[in-house]
């Protein structure tokens, strides 16, 4: 930087430039460097920060379910269900250490420069199948890095050519600002250097693609950062449009994912506001309360509590013989839980067989109080990032229900039941996770097939140096 001032100074003398003429020169170089200092960054900027809010009432899902994996991969027309995909995905950030065992990655959206011409790739290479992996992967590093369409070799043109529009080949082949590295502060120095290298790798014809992937990967173990933040491995996220999805990368350019599509189910509720059936394509719950005169109190050590007791839950199939009818199945908290006013002495120590200690009723309320608040906080993180988010007070009495509909219904969850039973057991889960707010926002009324839009949100890590990954639609390995 003394060097260019000095050069200034000398122009000041041979050529009368007034101090102020100066002054706004040395102002441009330094924009300049502050515009270009790490431009590629800012061709995709994904971050942590960026997150979407974490589906937490997803935590155990895989514990209840068991993903399938369908023979063809048709991202475009996913119906309800749980599934999984071993795709191939792509590195966004050159210079950074892949994933490894454990590793805890969030789903954001693709943001920056770039973010349209690197889903725009992603989307059109499904249809190219001819056009190799790790082809679209170096493709992909020059995009995030700068690299001029012209600059590529003619034959690497060519392959990739399937993948872009005229339009976009032009948008590719503008000159970036360039600064020279000496005029650069020392912090920037390195990094633009690695970068430039890397993009003379990039376009080298006779450059391998292994040289270019150990230029762009950092090998070894990443080293510790007091500044990185801890994710558990395998959370959940809604990415829109009806589903959840979380990626459990196996190396950069392999991934699972999972994607999972809530069943939209008919229910209705009766005139006291309590669901009271669940249906969909001719399998049904049918749900009775206790109504008889007291049956909705429950006292302990003398003081009466609100409570829902199921008279019956039945159960009904699509065949013959699929019916099944539980007595006296369970219970549910009312309202809030809060003990009772006025309610007279006449309940006092009044109990049923099935009827809850007050250490479970407790327990039921507890539950229900700490989801509230991480669904609260769910909803303002949601909001904030697309202004949407809505939870109605009933939303939690459902979620009562839900709770001891789970219950009621949980000694049939056993490896030995019937998968008519099994069927009827996740439709309780996909009611209150499909029509109970949990989408915070989006409306989800039919079982169509729709489009799950997984190089929309790429997997990014909490460990600052680690890769962000983006999933495409591709079969990993075909």
């Amino acid at each position: 930087m003394k060097k260019i001032i000095f050069l200034f100074v000398l122009s000041l003398i041979f050529s009368k430039f007034s101090f102020a003429q100066l002054d706004d020169v040395l102002k441009k170089v330094t924009k300049n460097v502050a515009n270009v200092e790490l431009f590629e960054e800012k061709n995709i900027t994904t971050s942590i920060d960026d997150a979407l809010p974490v589906a937490f009432w997803l935590k155990d899902f895989d514990l209840e379910r068991v993903p399938v994996e369908p023979e063809t991969y048709d991202f475009n027309n996913l119906g309800p269900g749980y599934y999984r995909f071993t795709v191939q995905s792509y590195c966004l950030h050159a210079g950074t250490y892949g994933p490894t065992k454990g590793s805890g990655y969030l789903m954001a959206p693709l943001k920056g420069k770039r973010s349209d011409l690197v889903y725009n790739v992603l989307n059109r290479s499904v249809e190219h199948p001819e056009i190799a992996q790790h082809d679209i992967q170096v493709f992909l590093w020059g995009i995030v890095d700068g690299v001029k369409f012209s600059d590529y070799s003619l034959e690497f043109q060519n392959k990739i050519r399937p993948l872009v529009t005229p339009e976009e080949i032009a948008d590719l082949t503008l000159d970036l600002k360039n600064v020279p590295l000496e005029v650069m502060p020392e912090e920037i120095r390195k990094v633009a250097k690695y970068y430039q290298d890397l993009r003379a790798k990039i376009t080298n014809p006779n450059i391998t693609y292994n040289e270019i992937e150990s230029a762009a990967m950092l090998n070894g173990y990443l080293p510790a950062d007091p500044f990185s933040k801890y994710v558990q491995k395998g959370l959940w996220s809604y990415i829109g449009n009806g589903f959840y999805m979380r990626d459990l990368p196996i190396s950069y350019p392999e991934s699972v994912i999972e994607i999972y599509r809530p069943l939209y189910v008919n229910s209705s509720k009766d005139a006291k506001g309590r669901l009271s059936s669940l249906e969909n394509a001719g399998s049904k719950i049918e749900i009775t309360y206790d109504d008889d005169p007291g049956r909705d109190v429950i006292t302990f050590d003398g003081k009466n509590y609100p409570i829902w007791r199921f008279k019956s839950i039945k159960l009904t199939g699509l065949n013959p013989g699929e019916e099944l009818i539980l007595d006296n199945p369970g219970w549910a908290v009312k309202d809030d839980g809060e003990p009772l006013k006025n309610t007279g002495q006449g309940f006092k120590d009044f109990h049923l067989q099935y009827d809850p200690t007050y250490n479970e009723y407790e327990q039921r309320i507890k539950d229900v109080k700490n989801e509230i608040k991480e669904m609260d906080d769910y909803i303002k993180l949601k909001k904030s990032q697309s202004g949407q988010g809505h939870k109605g007070d009933d939303e939690w009495a459902d979620k009562h229900i839900n709770d001891g509909m789970k219950a009621a219904l949980d000694p049939l969850n056993k490896k030995d039941q019937e998968s008519w039973i099994r069927k009827h057991l996740n439709m309780v889960s996909d009611w209150w996770n499909n029509s109970s707010g949990a989408l915070a926002g989006e409306e989800n009324n039919d079982n169509g097939g729709k489009k799950a839009d997984v190089s929309r949100t790429p997997a990014v890590p909490a460990t600052n140096g680690m890769q962000r990954l983006v999933p495409s639609a591709r079969k990993f390995g075909s």
